[in-house]
């Protein structure tokens, strides 16, 4: 009788065990890879059937020997480098910013009703109309694309923080507060870690939007750049090498979040499974 329970008890186990640990990641890796291949295909084969025209839709075997004849240019690191380090500028001082207002909003009741109405307006307001002061004020160069990487950067770091902040747990709080901690100790070992996972969200997306912010910039106005590129080749019809350029900032885009993605595993591995 005891032995069919343990026999039993072990069946159990064995049956509750989470399917993506029985399985493993490479499952759907695989299907991720073969998802890839089909959207190939039909982006080959579309365009040779004449389903859509050339011009809107070049064949894949074009974009990427375009691809391979666009990075193998002269002028391509230097365009690429320009967009690269006005994202990178401006993803670090989005994220401060952001991470540091967010915390100001939080912590303190009265800068929350004081500034916040006008924070949400701020936001509210399309980024794109900002572009043009920006090439006013700050000239073609660099700094103007890093100010508008930055302005639309910031918030979703900035709103991240606060919502992470306002959600810890309050008896979290109480039991600190119980045993003397400080505000700055509660903050540390309680808040921060706490809203580490959300805040980490709002810094991958404030990496994809830094990648907006910059391109905006040199799509109104810009003498190098990927930007740049991209009107250069719109204008001229080579609709093959947009695409390339196209390929290349999503993998940017891609590459960074899945690096933020590892990087945030790795620091808050107590709650990995929220980042």
């Amino acid at each position: 009788m005891n032995r069919t329970r343990e026999r039993v008890g072990k069946a159990e186990l064995v049956t509750s065990r989470p399917p993506g640990r029985r399985s493993g990641p490479w499952r759907y890796r695989l299907g991720s890879f073969a998802l890839l291949i089909v959207l190939l295909a039909l982006w080959e084969v579309l365009p040779r059937v004449g389903v859509v025209a050339e011009i809107i839709l070049p064949p894949f075997s074009e974009v990427a020997v375009a691809l391979w004849t666009l990075v193998q240019t002269d002028f391509f690191l230097e365009h690429f480098t320009v967009t690269l380090s006005e994202i990178g500028i401006g993803f670090a001082l989005g994220t401060v910013i952001g991470f540091v207002a967010g915390v100001l909003l939080a912590i303190s009741t009265v800068v929350n009703r004081v500034t916040y109405p006008f924070v949400v307006a701020f936001q509210a307001v399309p980024k794109i109309v900002f572009a043009p002061l920006f090439i006013a004020w700050f000239g073609f160069g660099q700094t103007s694309k890093v100010v508008m990487a930055i302005v639309i950067s910031f918030f979703p770091v900035l709103i991240n923080t606060k919502v992470g902040l306002e959600n810890v747990p309050e008896e979290s709080i109480r039991l600190m507060r119980s045993l003397r901690a400080t505000r700055f100790q509660v903050f540390r070992k309680v808040s921060l870690p706490h809203a580490l996972p959300i805040i980490f969200a709002g810094v991958q997306t404030a990496l994809t939007f830094a990648v907006i912010g910059a391109l905006v910039g040199e799509f109104v106005g810009a003498a190098s750049g990927m930007g740049y590129l991209l009107n250069l080749y719109n204008f001229q019809l080579r609709i093959d090498r947009v695409f390339a350029v196209i390929v290349i900032l999503a993998a940017v885009g891609a590459f960074g979040y899945f690096i933020l993605e590892w990087i945030g595993r790795k620091l808050i591995f107590w709650r990995a499974d929220e980042i």
